[in-house]
């Protein structure tokens, strides 16, 4: 069965090349190979340490709240995936992560390849967190429980019945960035207005007009890698 994708793949160079590539790097500008496992975890000692300065910075950030606007983030981009409409993960994405997801997708459609399956997260840490002058990021990894599979006809990759596997999404903001008080992106408001998030094509909140998936204001979406099938 493990062969089988690969032949398929074969038929429709692509399918495999997209399929190989899902997850965008944290560039959001490639894909990293399926055949790789997730990036190492950073020693936890030096994790804490710089989530610790990003508090001592940002009063209001609140570690566990942001792992829970990650989780929501993972479910508005699962429903996007499934329903094969790009636009419903617009709101949380960044701008060039989301340019590489409506590719995928359009080449999904193109040759008829669905995903399948639900899952839940059943478990999260931060497993990096790391800052320059311009922008602060975070790996947080998330445990997965459930069925995913990818077909069209036949199953290319993935399976029935109930499995387990990480998933790493990486959040970036700018390093001026501070937690807003709505919540933000990753809680579905706008982080200049407050409003309920409202996207525009060109990434600005539909009532203030101010950008906010560029990550200069917010924690955005940055890459999400999936640990091989």
């Amino acid at each position: 069965m493990l062969k089988l994708p690969f032949n398929i793949l074969r038929v429709i160079p692509h399918v495999g090349g997209i399929l190989r590539g899902e997850a965008a790097t944290d560039s959001g500008a490639r894909a990293r190979s399926s055949g790789e496992e997730l990036t190492p975890a950073d020693d936890q000692a030096v994790v804490a340490s710089a989530l610790a300065t990003l508090k001592s910075r940002d009063g209001g950030f609140d570690l566990t709240a942001t792992t829970r606007g990650v989780v929501r983030a993972r479910e508005v981009v699962d429903l996007a995936r499934q329903a094969g409409d790009a636009s419903a993960a617009r709101q949380v994405m960044s701008d060039g992560l989301w340019r590489v997801f409506v590719l995928l997708l359009a080449e999904r459609a193109a040759h008829g390849v669905r995903r399948q399956g639900t899952s839940v997260v059943v478990g999260a840490e931060v497993v990096a967190a790391t800052r320059d002058r311009l922008a602060e990021q975070l790996r947080i990894r998330l445990a997965c429980r459930g069925e995913r599979r990818e077909v069209t006809g036949v199953v290319l990759r993935g399976q029935y019945g109930q499995q387990r596997w990480d998933e790493d999404w990486i959040i970036r903001r700018s390093a001026d960035a501070t937690t807003p008080a709505s919540g933000g992106v990753l809680s579905g408001r706008c982080p200049q207005c407050g409003a309920a998030l409202r996207i525009e094509a060109d990434g600005s909140c539909a009532y203030c007009r101010a950008l906010v998936l560029a990550g200069g204001r917010d924690w955005v979406v940055w890459s999400i890698e999936e640990a091989p099938w």
